[in-house]
């Protein structure tokens, strides 16, 4: 039989100036959500006259009108203590609205409370306004509820993730990166997608006599079939060490070759690819490439060992220097923007630097964890960073590291903390191994201010040694992939979690 909700199985929290590593969501248990709604733009028909009668007109083409915001009002049992709501409504300040669904469950548990959670993200309130406050005679006693109807600006759905492995006779060595390269396609310029299809991960090559350059593990459908290539550039002695979409091409660089490699994405899923290496503007062995990010085409930026940092506008015309040591000399490991001009990296021995110009100047900034190697960084606003460290802790800072806060979640102090993905800004995604060691994927569904260890369905993830990379889909909050190492140390591992 269908699954159907009924409106007695649901409840709201709010969250305050939006989530956020520091925002507690409000459990907001004298109010229920009513009708949400999204317009999504009156269609226009395109006509000419009919070739076969007189008087008839044929559809050729279509207008779509503007998409409108996605709104949901709240209703709430007024008090006699003081709005919540009303407060809210006179700060004025943007909010995310949950509203968690669910049977069977504790419905004051906000991480596991649900079978489902509707998102209004970045919410402002409409308008406020009660029902009657007074009577006037005998028989008009009546409960006064506050209204507060909310507009934000994206609405989704998210709902409980199973994980399972995928891959198994493909991957054969260590996975060190995967990304989805993809974006939402109707089918005018090609095949339809969800923006979540086209998932590439990367593995160490195989050594030995003879060996095998590294290899690429690649899906045009969300991993239920696989191919495989080498990166020819690649020799059998050379390990990669990162991977992005750059624009059109797949761009993998290599601190063995110190240089990158690049290929044309439609033709590596065709199995069609010819790979071209690059060198041009890399300090070797100094600056060695070891990691890097990307905001399409033009905005591409790779950090090397020895605190080395480049700057591409045309990957196959290679990198310029924009810093050669001279702010740190640790060897970087992770790179993120949260937009073309700010942007962080983190290394060795607690290296973190910072640009507000897009690299034209670099500054140091004084990390977290004295003397300890810091894996992973995501920025979430040009302010609020993540950093993931070795020694298996996560911190975050809300002014551009001014200050640092330890965010715990199960597990942390120990092993090490390896990834950080944000699907949206209230999803996240973290890669942490246990000492022992044993890969582990937690979720975030509040923007970081709690964390805890997937599955949310029954099972446990297969067993490995360590995740190293994630990749999250901004296009669906509820698909995450997982690379790294088979609990028996020495084969790949690829994870899904849908």
């Amino acid at each position: 039989m269908p699954n159907l909700q009924k409106t007695p199985y649901s409840r709201v929290f709010l969250i305050e100036d939006r989530a956020g590593p520091a925002n507690a969501p409000m459990y907001m248990g004298l109010s229920r959500a009513m009708a949400a709604d999204w317009p999504q733009g009156d269609v226009t028909p395109v006509r000419v006259p009919d070739p076969d009668q007189y008087g008839q007109f044929i559809v050729i083409d279509e207008i779509r009108g503007a998409q409108g915001l996605p709104s949901l009002p709240l209703q709430t049992r007024y008090q006699r203590d003081a709005s919540d709501l009303l407060r809210l409504v006179r700060k004025g300040c943007r909010l995310d609205v949950q509203v968690h669904m669910g049977r069977c469950r504790d419905p004051r548990d906000f991480n596991g409370g649900w079978d489902k959670v509707l998102v209004l993200e970045a919410a402002r309130p409409t308008s406020w306004g009660t029902s009657e406050l007074g009577a006037l005679d005998v028989g008009e006693d009546a409960v006064v509820n506050e209204d507060t109807p909310f507009t934000g600006l994206d609405l989704y759905e998210v709902k409980r993730l199973a994980l399972a492995e995928f891959g198994a006779t493909e991957v054969v060595q260590e996975v060190v990166a995967i990304t989805i390269c993809d974006s939402k396609a109707c089918g005018e310029c090609g095949i339809t997608s969800d923006g979540c299809q086209k998932v590439f991960a990367l593995t160490l090559s195989a050594g030995g006599s003879p060996g095998l350059p590294a290899e690429l593990i690649y899906s045009e459908d969300q991993g239920a079939t696989l191919g495989e290539t080498n990166i020819s550039t690649l020799a059998a002695n050379e390990d990669p060490d990162d991977m992005a979409c750059v624009g059109a091409n797949l761009v993998v660089v290599s601190q063995d070759s110190c240089s990158l490699h690049y290929a044309p994405i439609a033709d590596v899923l065709d199995g069609t690819e010819t790979w071209t290496e690059v060198a041009t503007g890399l300090t070797c062995a100094a600056g060695a490439p070891r990691a890097l990010f990307s905001l399409g085409s033009r905005f591409t930026w790779v950090v090397g060992a020895g605190g080395y940092i480049y700057f591409s506008s045309d990957i196959p015309s290679g990198v310029a220097v924009q810093s050669a040591g001279g702010v740190t000399i640790q060897d970087f490991n992770d790179i993120h923007g949260y937009d073309e001009l700010n942007l962080v990296a983190v290394g060795a021995s607690n290296a973190v630097v910072l640009t507000r110009n897009g690299g034209s100047t670099w500054s140091l900034i004084t990390g977290p964890a004295v003397g300890i190697v810091l894996n992973a960084v995501w920025m979430r606003t040009a302010d609020e960073w993540f950093i993931g460290t070795a020694g298996g802790r996560l911190y975050y800072t809300r002014d551009a590291g001014d200050t640092w806060t330890e965010k715990t979640f199960s597990g942390s102090g120990a092993g090490s903390v390896r990834d950080i993905q944000f699907a949206t800004p209230t999803v996240g995604y973290l890669a942490h191994n246990t000492a022992t060691p044993g890969g582990r994927i937690l979720r975030t569904i509040d923007g970081g201010f709690s964390w805890y260890v997937l599955p949310e369905d029954p099972g446990n993830i297969p067993a490995n040694d360590y995740v190293n990379a994630l990749a999250a889909c901004g296009e669906d909050v509820n698909l995450v992939f997982g690379g790294g190492l088979a609990d028996n140390a020495t084969d790949g591992f690829l994870v899904k979690g849908a």
